[in-house]
């Protein structure tokens, strides 16, 4: 494909030089002007001026001049019009009337030249004449190519001629010699001594400078003072140059295009497409090379094989772009299609038999210019209208999935512009009409043809060469019937476990590739691996957590009963002493509840960090009551409703027990029991009926109480003794 690419640029480049030859080959042809060189080479003897003989001379295309008389540059003015006082050019702008020129293209140039170097001097430009013929014109005072004016701007034998006052400009003027120029010496012609016939007039003396601001004159006067050919060509240099700018813009286009594109009908449709621009651009340029006559009509007839193939063509490009490669057959109505071309075509090229594309009168000499339109005109403006029109549409239709369907305006907004624009050349609107409507049709069908390619209507795939190259997966692309039209790979799609094939469908076809997910299914086998390891790992883990968490709860119960032994061994040990000893069973059945409900409290800790009230109170009457069968009478009374702090709440307990243990030893007693609270303290106030020994903690137990925060306070009263336990409310953070 690339190959056959490079073959469609290397035809491209061949038809681009070809082109330029041929325009090399026109600059030397020169317009009708200029057609006395080529009767010259004739061996005709012309007439001409200086400005013409000299450079013929110095070129080597004539070899004899014979000067025969002078021509100088004046205004000439009309005195049974005018009064108006003139002495040079400057006055021409104040004299309040019409000024003629002679617009005879040789004539036209020597004027200019002649005024150019009255008002600069030697080293003239058109700048300083184009000025003042511009500002006439804008007052409406200027008469181009008019001798119908009470001032006219002419040569002096002009002038005589028709009886007009000859006025040499006090600027300055030039006066140009005429005579015989000829290849073949003339025996009977001699040269004429010249000399200056007015005073402020001067002979040519360096023509290379004259000759090189003339070829400026057309496009100066069109352009400065007529304000006319603003964006067309204004000169011979220009037409040619801008066909020049043309030819190289279409072949660049077409070598662009070609290498975005990868369907061969579509580079086919675009080469010809191109070389038919190609082709109006150059008959367009040998038509204005030739003079006058039959064969420059029929060179302009031919114009509309060219206008007739274009539409034609896109209408064709419009139809192939989603076929496949290959033989493309065309369809029943595009035969038809090209055969009411062929018909329109054959019309136009016999339009001298019957005028029905251009009513022509060919016995008026300006008949190039001045002519009208025929009914066949209208049907060639539609046909290439309709097949434009149907082309886009056509496009439109087979791209309608593209997700810019709003650059599709672009295209059909130049389509629309080649309309308005060829609608305004045949009704001859000036804008339209003054320019080349080769050049500008050629540019609007380039600019729709390029805007339809960037916006997807004419698809190239630029990029899928390079996408399938740098891809890392197997792609195809194939069509309908299964045939591969691109390929990534010159091997074909494998089908096995290690190979994932995907497929979508495109416009006239499937795109398939294929992901190589072997790595996918090592790294799937690793994981199911890792998965079974992992599930074993967690069964024994499961089983080793089942082991620590039985172990790590026989080790809690072991270290919950040896801190529960350390906190009643003290108890137990006496309980032992007591069986031993026989001891009274009201103390031992004392004890005994003591020991229970320190039990309960101690496992109590571990749930929570309070006890309530009520509960306290409940264990301290429990004691109460059996320290009764001792002979020890309590009586008990709370007034505390907030929980107790757990720890506080036990050692509250304990030093019920050790008083009401002391009492139960020291025989029959009463004891009063208060447990209340006042100024966010804990008090536990006990008060005995006799005082017969003095009441002493436990060592262990007043350590543990002064801990926590509580106090001791032992009191001798009137023939009791009263015990005082208290504690800051809220636990050991308020002590």
């Amino acid at each position: 494909m690339e190959k056959r690419k490079r073959h469609g640029i290397w035809l491209i480049s061949a038809i681009a030089l070809l082109c330029l030859s041929l325009f090399s080959g026109c600059s030397f042809t020169g317009e009708s002007e200029n057609s006395i060189y080529a009767r010259l080479r004739k061996g005709e003897v012309i007439e001409a001026f200086d400005t013409q003989a000299v450079p013929a001379l110095e070129m080597g295309l004539a070899k004899h001049w014979y000067p025969q008389s002078t021509a100088t540059a004046v205004i000439a003015v009309d005195r049974e019009r005018t009064d108006a006082e003139i002495n040079g050019w400057r006055d021409l702008e104040n004299a309040g009337e019409a000024v003629g020129f002679d617009d005879t293209a040789v004539n036209g140039e020597m004027l200019m030249a002649a005024m150019s170097y009255g008002l600069e001097g030697e080293n003239f430009t058109l700048r300083e004449a184009a000025g003042l013929l511009a500002g006439l014109r804008t007052k409406g005072l200027f008469a181009f190519g008019s001798f119908d004016a009470p001032i006219v701007i002419c040569l002096d034998y002009q002038a005589a001629a028709a009886g007009m006052e000859i006025i040499v400009p006090g600027e300055g003027t030039l006066t140009y010699v005429t005579g015989l120029l000829s290849n073949h010496p003339l025996e009977s012609e001699r040269t004429a001594q010249l000399t200056d016939t007015y005073a402020n007039a001067s002979f040519v003396t360096d023509y290379g400078h004259l000759n090189t601001v003339c070829r400026d004159v057309t496009r100066v006067m069109r352009r400065s003072v007529l304000r006319i050919r603003l964006y067309s060509a204004a000169d011979a240099g220009e037409h040619l140059l801008f066909a020049l700018l043309f030819i190289i813009l279409v072949t660049v286009w077409m070598a662009t295009v070609i290498q975005r594109a990868m369907q061969k009908n579509v580079r086919r449709a675009t080469l010809l497409l191109g070389i038919l621009l190609l082709g109006w651009m150059l008959i367009r340029t040998l038509k204005y090379q030739l003079p006058p006559g039959t064969t420059d009509r029929y060179f302009w007839y031919g114009f509309y094989l060219f206008e007739m193939a274009l539409p034609l063509t896109f209408l064709w490009l419009a139809w192939v772009i989603d076929m496949p490669d290959g033989s493309v057959k065309p369809p029943k109505w595009f035969i038809f299609t090209a055969a009411a071309a062929g018909i329109l075509v054959a019309l136009v090229l016999t339009n001298d038999l019957h005028n029905w594309v251009f009513r022509l009168d060919l016995s008026n000499p300006n008949h190039a210019s001045e002519y009208g339109y025929g009914p066949v005109q209208g049907g060639v403006v539609a046909y290439c209208a309709l097949l434009t029109l149907a082309a886009m549409v056509m496009m439109m239709l087979r791209v309608r999935q593209n997700p810019h369907r709003g650059g599709i305006l672009v295209p059909v907004g130049f389509f629309v512009l080649l309309m308005v624009y060829l609608v305004a050349y045949a009704m001859r609107v000036p804008l339209a009409w003054e320019s080349d409507i080769t050049m500008t049709a050629g540019i609007f069908i380039l600019l729709v043809i390029e805007s339809s390619v960037s916006t997807g209507l004419i698809p190239v795939n630029s990029k899928y060469r390079q996408l399938f190259t740098n891809s890392s997966l197997v792609m195809q692309i194939i069509d309908h019937a299964g045939n591969v039209a691109l390929s990534s790979s010159p091997s074909s799609l494998r089908r096995d476990s290690d190979t994932l094939l995907l497929t979508t469908p495109i416009t006239g076809g499937h795109m398939l590739w294929q992901e190589d997910i072997s790595a996918l299914n090592r790294l799937r086998g690793e994981a199911e691996e890792a998965v079974r390891r992992l599930t074993a790992a967690n069964a024994i883990l499961a089983k080793d957590e089942k082991v620590k968490q039985a172990i790590a709860e026989e080790d809690a119960k072991n270290q919950l009963m040896e801190e529960l032994e350390a906190e009643i061994t003290g108890a137990m040990g006496k309980l032992s002493d007591m069986i031993d000893n026989r001891g009274s069973a009201a103390g031992i059945v004392l004890l005994l509840c003591y020991i229970k409900r320190r039990c309960n409290l101690f496992f109590r800790a571990r749930e929570t960090h309070a006890l309530p009230a009520d509960e306290l109170t409940m264990y301290i009457d429990e004691l109460a009551e059996f320290a009764g069968h001792a002979d020890v009478r309590v009586v008990s009374a709370s007034q505390i409703k907030m929980p107790v702090d757990m720890r506080r709440a036990t050692l509250l307990y304990d030093f019920f027990y050790s008083v009401a243990d002391w009492a139960v030893a020291g025989g029959g007693n009463c004891i009063l029991a208060f447990l209340g609270s006042a100024q966010r303290i804990i008090t536990m106030r006990l008060q005995f009926s006799e005082d017969t020994r003095p009441f002493h903690a436990e060592e262990h137990l007043a350590e543990a109480i002064g801990e926590a925060g509580g106090t001791i306070e032992v009191k001798k009263l009137d023939g009791a003794v009263g015990v005082n336990l208290s504690f800051p409310e809220g636990g050991e953070t308020d002590g």
